[in-house]
């Protein structure tokens, strides 16, 4: 007896079965259930004759799937067509199954490689299941093509009328996560509209909840403990991390209902909105949220009364929390350790703090396990992380991309006004290059053809005129900002420049070019100290060096 691996695959179908949450079709009906589904695609198998080998079944918003890193469940059902597992694909809609255009289906009518496969898609008639399209017949293959291209025109516009809206509701300032930041709450506001008709808008505003929230202060409110991470503390030179600890300390539920954690602490700390402001997105892949601005370059607020920060507490407590400088009026504020922050435990991935005579793996002396826990002393490790940096910036060539990250950083340093406008400026050039991009790619499918052609001249016109105005304002904040690091390139001067660098400037001197470190514990006790075997060095250029052996110990039993 034969196994359905043995057959032949031109007998083989999967059915696609997807559906998004709670959407109703154009008739004001909701779809059929994945189910449902699934039995109309195995009755249309059977009066085929071919055999289900699979069926792809998919819940879920279609942008949740693009934002996982999870494989969509039709791209792994197409994959199946095209690498010859099966002979057939069966979806309920074209439209739910894929919104990339014609280019999904040219892959299967026209193959490359000459062996056919077939594409079918329900009629939709709940009385009488059946096809509507097979690629199989030359007939629909023109229809396929063009329900593609339907649904692919059909997703741009709708992203774009979504993008406007937000953009809108950005402008408006509105807020539009669905849930607040902690110590704020979301309020709806009522206003009078442009045609004189209500219109609710949500807003943030303090959060005055206590329920118990510290067991033995129950008067203290989410706002009280926001205020306290963001500012208080971080003013009296608490690391983040014992920020996150004293949290847990008091059995106070993180934002999420469990422990906190430093990653945490670091956001709120550096988020613009507890200082009032619309947030957008983060800055180059970091935690760090960035201030909203509109098309005028203008900050909006966000807030229903007084913001929990003022701007200058907002400036003043992440000046600290970077290690920038001592809180204003404090004589007696000193830096962390050079190297906070930078190392990680090879053993569990973990960072390391001071303790003793150097730094160890945090997680043991919180209570935690750590397979192999590492320990480096302070004076070995400092002296040769200096080391490292050192000759790495002073044997850079002039086109090392690193030496740019580096300017960029020490830049920032010097002017953070300047440095946060140009990223400002780069993310609108981004922007106005993507709908430029699009539009010409609209150009070349087709869609200003005939009666549309008229539109395409004024809408390239304003596309242009977007990109070259980010352009500049991109060039005008990089006039601003000094780029000169030549005192780091030279040996003496940067030498010189180390020597009487104070300890925080010191740690950001480390950070200009190191993303982090990785610590291994020593191979034997009483192992001599050498670093290209303890430390693995990540650059922020995305180099990471290679571990080298470690020297065998000398032989004593002569």
């Amino acid at each position: 007896m034969s196994t359905p691996t043995e057959q032949d695959p031109t007998t083989l179908i999967d059915l696609v079965c997807r559906k998004s949450r709670a959407v109703k079709s154009k008739t004001g009906r909701r779809e059929i259930s994945v189910s449902a589904q699934e039995s109309r695609g195995r009755r249309t198998a059977a009066e085929l004759g071919l055999t289900v080998r699979h069926v792809w079944r998919e819940v879920g918003s279609a942008s949740r799937f693009r934002t996982s890193k999870k494989t969509p469940q039709q791209d792994l059902a197409l994959r199946a067509l095209e690498d010859g597992e099966i002979g057939a694909l069966w979806v309920f809609r074209l439209d739910r199954w894929t919104r990339r255009g014609a280019g999904a289906v040219l892959a299967i009518v026209e193959p490359r490689d000459g062996r056919p496969r077939r594409l079918l898609v329900d009629n939709n008639d709940p009385d009488n299941p059946g096809i509507a399209l097979d690629s199989a017949n030359p007939r629909d293959r023109s229809e396929l093509i063009r329900r593609a291209e339907d649904a692919r025109e059909e997703t741009e516009v709708l992203s774009q009328r979504i993008r406007n809206t937000k953009t809108f509701q950005r402008d408006n300032g509105e807020w539009l996560n669905g849930v607040a930041p902690y110590g704020l709450r979301i309020v709806t506001v009522v206003v009078e509209g442009e045609d004189g008709e209500e219109v609710e808008e949500r807003k943030l505003s303090r959060d005055t909840e206590t329920s118990a929230l510290w067991p033995d202060r129950p008067e203290v409110t989410k706002a009280d403990l926001a205020r306290e991470i963001t500012y208080t503390l971080p003013l009296q030179g608490v690391a983040k991390r014992k920020i996150a600890l004293l949290m847990n300390e008091r059995g106070i539920a993180s934002p999420t209902g469990g422990q906190w954690a430093v990653a945490q602490i670091h956001s709120m700390i550096g988020s613009p909105v507890y200082a009032g402001w619309q947030v957008a997105g983060r800055s180059d892949g970091k935690s760090r949220r960035l201030v909203y601005r509109n098309e005028d370059g203008e900050r909006v607020s966000v807030m229903v009364g007084p913001s929990l920060l003022t701007q200058e507490e907002w400036d003043e407590a992440n000046r600290v929390s970077r290690g920038v400088g001592p809180p204003l009026g404090s004589d007696n504020w000193k830096a962390r350790h050079l190297l906070t922050d930078l190392l990680q435990c090879a053993g569990c991935g973990y960072g390391m703090t001071w303790r003793g005579t150097g730094y160890s793996c945090w997680r043991p002396g919180a209570g935690s396990v750590c397979l192999s826990p590492a320990f480096v002393a302070v004076k070995s490790a400092e002296e040769w992380v200096h080391a490292r940096w050192s000759t790495r910036l002073h044997a850079a060539e002039e086109t090392d991309p690193l030496l740019r990250i580096v300017a960029e950083r020490w830049s920032a340093r010097q002017d953070p006004e300047a440095s946060a406008d140009e990223a400002d400026a780069r993310a609108a050039l981004a922007e106005a290059e993507t709908a430029l991009s699009r539009l010409w790619s609209d150009r070349r499918a087709g869609l200003y053809d005939g009666p549309s052609e008229g539109f395409f001249a004024p809408a390239l016109r304003d596309a242009n005129a977007a990109v070259v105005d980010a352009q500049a304002r991109v060039k005008e904040a990089q006039g601003t900002r000094n780029l000169d690091i030549g005192f780091l390139l030279d040996y003496e001067e940067q030498d010189k420049a180390w020597r009487s660098a104070d300890e925080p400037l010191r740690r950001d001197l480390l950070r200009l070019a190191i993303r982090k470190i990785v610590v291994k514990k020593a191979a034997y006790r009483g192992q001599k100290f050498h670093g290209p075997s303890r430390l693995c060095f990540e650059w922020l250029d995305g180099e990471v060096e290679e571990w080298e052996e470690a020297p065998r110990p000398k032989d004593t039993a002569r």
